[in-house]
């Protein structure tokens, strides 16, 4: 039998699909190869996705096609078969998830769900390595990675584990591998990295807070007052967007909520491709409102109120104009650096 893990089952259309449902499970059958063989996918109570080539002849579990030594041409169809049947109930019936590991999804969510940010996996030969990059600058701030425990405890324990590295303060590091789950890292520099267990050894609240103290770590050190407003850069889209005939019509809009932004806070909006520049000026009225509506798109979300100050020409903060000052990108809410703040000040002036 072979499982599944990349994948996540969608129940609404397992049944459209063809699956049927008896004892706590959905089972799918199609014969293949003239009817020799039948293809059989299963989805548990817990969701999980599994499935077995049934050798209708023999009446047993037919297995040759899972050696991985070279096979003969028979073999061959059997696998190809057994292979497009799975593809397409995987296209159909579910949903690809980003690791093999429940947990690893979940703080995967978390990051999507409180940055926008998405994993990447910058291995050809290991495709399974996934890494999360600071919008700013690129650079990682977790990297999850399949390796053998004993790698990590130096054991000869041989079982797989998914695991995640994490930059952290130096000062931090004896403390932290003083608790179970967390090692010394795997593969990366040992003074300024950890890799943590992704089985539920550490809880989510745990990891999710050091991810995002190695996302800090790793990013531009932009500017943030110790009193007063906060300055940041947010960016939105004209192609999904149009923010110009928003203001236009009202100067009093709502967005949807971003990153720890407060009421008081200033907003630059840049404006992306073509346009790669910085539009327009506002101020945070309100902060972390909380949706009227209660549809399945919006109900999570929150939204802030914002006031436009200013509209700047394009030519004012384009992209070229804030590299200059430190900010070298701008896929999601960042904090501006002390002397775009102070370039932009200066040109709120002029403008007013």
């Amino acid at each position: 039998m072979s499982s599944v893990n990349s994948y996540q089952p969608n129940l609404p259309s397992l049944l459209p699909f063809g699956f049927t449902f008896s004892d706590n499970r959905y089972t799918y059958r199609e014969f293949f190869m003239d009817g020799q063989f039948e293809a059989v996918v299963e989805v548990d109570e817990a969701g999980q996705l599994s499935s077995f080539v049934w050798d209708c002849e023999m009446e047993e579990v037919y297995t040759a096609h899972q050696v991985t030594a070279p096979a003969g041409a028979f073999v061959h169809q059997v696998r190809e078969g057994y292979q497009a049947i799975l593809t397409r109930v995987v296209e159909t019936c579910c949903i690809a998830l980003p690791f093999s590991q429940q947990q690893s999804n979940r703080i995967a969510q978390q990051v999507k769900d409180k940055w926008g940010d998405l994993p990447d996996y910058p291995f050809v030969k290991s495709p399974e390595i996934g890494s999360f990059r600071h919008p700013a600058n690129q650079k990682w701030y977790a990297l999850v990675i399949q390796v053998k425990r004993g790698r990590l405890d130096g054991s000869d324990d041989q079982e797989v584990v998914e695991i995640v590295n994490l930059k952290v303060d130096a000062r931090e590091i004896a403390e932290l591998l003083s608790q179970s789950g967390i090692y010394p890292a795997y593969h990366m520099s040992k003074k300024s990295w950890v890799s943590v267990l992704l089985d539920g050894t550490v809880e989510d609240q745990t990891i999710f807070a050091l991810l995002e103290k190695s996302r800090d770590l790793v990013g531009p050190k932009s500017y943030k007052a110790e009193e007063g407003p906060d300055y940041w850069v947010i960016p939105a889209n004209p192609k999904v967007y149009d923010i110009d005939t928003e203001f236009a019509e009202n100067k009093i809009i709502y967005w949807t909520q971003k990153s720890t932004i407060q009421a008081d806070d200033i907003v630059a909006i840049y404006v992306t491709a073509p346009v790669q520049a910085v539009r327009y000026v506002c101020r945070v009225l309100k902060a972390n409102i909380v949706r009227e509506e209660k549809s399945d798109q919006s109900s999570s979300k929150k939204l802030m109120q914002v006031e436009l100050l200013a509209t700047l020409s394009d030519c004012v903060l384009s992209r070229e104009r804030m590299i200059e000052l430190g900010v070298k990108a701008v896929r999601g809410p960042r904090r501006m650096t002390k002397e775009m703040i102070d370039f932009l000040m200066s040109k709120m002036e002029e403008v007013h």
